[in-house]
């Protein structure tokens, strides 16, 4: 089975449609989605409904998406948003779709079966970020397969450690290139990312997506150019922080 994994695309339908042109040509049958559907940028139902045509057998719940469901259900939340988020998920919350809203509440706290297990971020915590050894050293113990894949960071790296002689090794890799493969090998445990369709963190302007092929354990990362400049003037439209537009241009 070749799995297509799409992280953190928040409300970004530019670099989704980016991703999903670049991915029809590769050959992939299923589809995961890690998360965060919402927030930062102006489509919320565009891309949820692209995320529904796609039909994913996985769909986990993303911070942004718990965010804007307190949002709309009018709860207080419990101090994980600052303003600006909260300003664009206000935004948002006026502006979903009876449709869109029930894909959000469809979405889960994680997936396990056939070999891997997905999160958003921590298995310790759903909103930790695993962004370090010592981060995937404490969820290592908690992993139910032997591989699991997460958001949350925006950074598609691996974690994977493998036991030798009484210690447990690890080996990190980042995905900087256009495209980039990792070979799990066959007696290590770890966690993989794509990194984010919407909006990149690793000073990398490109849009990061993956694919998981399950046969031969390899997770191959393609990063794809989209229309940043129409995603920035869309932001000033919207009247949201320019900010938002200004990382997309530095990857930050």
């Amino acid at each position: 089975m070749r799995t297509l994994l799409l992280s953190d695309v928040h409300a970004n339908i530019v670099a989704l449609e980016a991703v999903l042109d670049d991915a029809e040509a590769r050959d992939w049958e299923a589809v995961a989605f890690l998360g965060d559907a919402v927030g930062y940028y102006t489509e919320p139902n565009e891309v949820i409904d692209r995320l529904r045509e796609l039909a994913p057998s996985v769909a986990i719940l993303g911070n942004h998406d718990a965010l804007l469901l307190d949002v709309l259900d009018g709860r207080p939340g419990d101090g994980r948003a600052h303003g600006m988020v909260t300003h664009v998920l206000r935004d948002h919350a006026e502006r979903l779709t009876p449709t869109s809203v029930d894909f959000l509440r469809s979405l889960r706290d994680g997936h396990c079966s056939d070999g891997w297990q997905a999160a958003h971020g921590g298995l310790d915590h759903a909103w930790t970020y695993l962004d370090s050894i010592q981060a995937a050293e404490a969820n290592l113990p908690l992993l139910d397969e032997r591989l699991c894949f997460v958001g949350h960071t925006h950074i598609p790296r691996v974690y994977a450690a493998l036991e030798h002689g009484g210690k447990t090794l690890w080996r990190t890799v980042a995905f900087r290139k256009d495209e980039q493969r990792y070979r799990m090998p066959p007696r290590a445990r770890g966690f993989a990312n794509p990194g984010a369709v919407g909006q990149p963190r690793d000073g990398i302007p490109l849009a990061s997506y993956a694919i998981f092929d399950a046969a031969s354990s390899t997770f191959d990362i393609h990063r794809v150019a989209y229309d940043v400049e129409r995603v920035v003037a869309s932001v000033e439209a919207a009247g949201y922080p320019a900010v938002l537009g200004a990382r997309l241009r530095v990857g930050q």
